[in-house]
């Protein structure tokens, strides 16, 4: 496939359509992780702190938090060591990620992670945010921590990055920045603001906004690569619904509909940063 070359940068194709396929088994796999944890509280309790919570973590810069995830795990060293021998960093995390589906290494032992300075309890709440930044991106195109942020530096002005935030993750209230938003609110009375607020707390995600998860995951990874903008509507269509299907092949113009799609995303994804 040399036509994608100068989309791919060096990923190989039968690789991203591998990794294609464990996106929404991610997802489902961290459900999975909650549903056990419920079910063995008293287990999990013992290794958590009186003080156990990760809002702040939703005030780091979202790079910051993706290596912080990294250290946690233990994994951040060969991911340098990749990066170090030349190797590219997206092609080996995608391999690395479908070598441990294919082949789970029920031998790794994790000692702390980086340095041997994490706890399991960090481990939990690091997880937890990583897992929450991903879920929004591929519900609202954003990274949660990148909401905050858009938050923090007062460029919310209609409030929607602060109330989307919410709908993924409803600790992100303890973080400072929400916390001091929503104080000003009560403080002065802000009535629509008030209202929208009970009403995120309690609710989820629209759910459409909820279908593509796939999509917009790899819309993401080449949006970081910087090569989303170089698409045709024909290599749009010849990736994402021939090869990865990850954009239904129905319609009367699915080709037209898809990039329509992409140009949404792409508009949405520069008005808010």
């Amino acid at each position: 496939m040399n036509k994608f070359h100068h989309i791919l940068h060096g990923l190989q194709l039968s690789r991203l359509k591998k990794f294609t396929h464990l996106i929404p088994k991610s997802f489902k796999s961290w459900e999975r992780t909650l549903d056990y944890a419920v079910a063995h509280r008293d287990e999990f309790e013992k290794l958590l702190p009186p003080d156990f919570s990760w809002a702040l973590l939703y005030e780091l810069e979202t790079k910051r938090l993706f290596i912080l995830n990294l250290a946690a795990l233990g994994i951040l060293e060969k991911v340098l060591q990749a990066q170090r021998d030349g190797l590219d960093v997206n092609q080996y995390m995608m391999d690395e990620a479908i070598r441990q589906d294919k082949e789970p290494d029920d031998s790794f032992g994790w000692a702390g992670g980086h340095d041997g300075r994490f706890s399991e309890a960090d481990v939990m709440a690091i997880t937890y945010a990583t897992q929450a930044a991903y879920a929004c991106m591929s519900t609202y195109g954003h990274y949660l921590n990148d909401l905050v942020k858009l938050v923090r530096e007062g460029r919310d002005k209609n409030s929607n990055a602060f109330f989307h935030a919410v709908s993924i993750d409803r600790t992100v209230l303890g973080c400072p920045t929400f916390a001091a938003r929503h104080a000003r609110a009560e403080f002065f009375r802000e009535k629509p603001f008030l209202l929208r607020f009970r009403k995120a707390v309690k609710g989820q995600p629209h759910i459409a906004l909820t279908q593509h998860r796939d999509l917009k995951t790899l819309l993401q990874l080449f949006h970081e690569m910087n090569t989303l903008k170089n698409f045709s509507i024909d290599e749009a269509d010849l990736l994402f619904i021939t090869e990865l299907k990850v954009y239904q092949d129905r319609g009367k113009d699915p080709a037209r509909s898809l990039m329509r799609f992409i140009q949404r995303w792409r508009a949405e994804k520069e008005t808010a940063t």
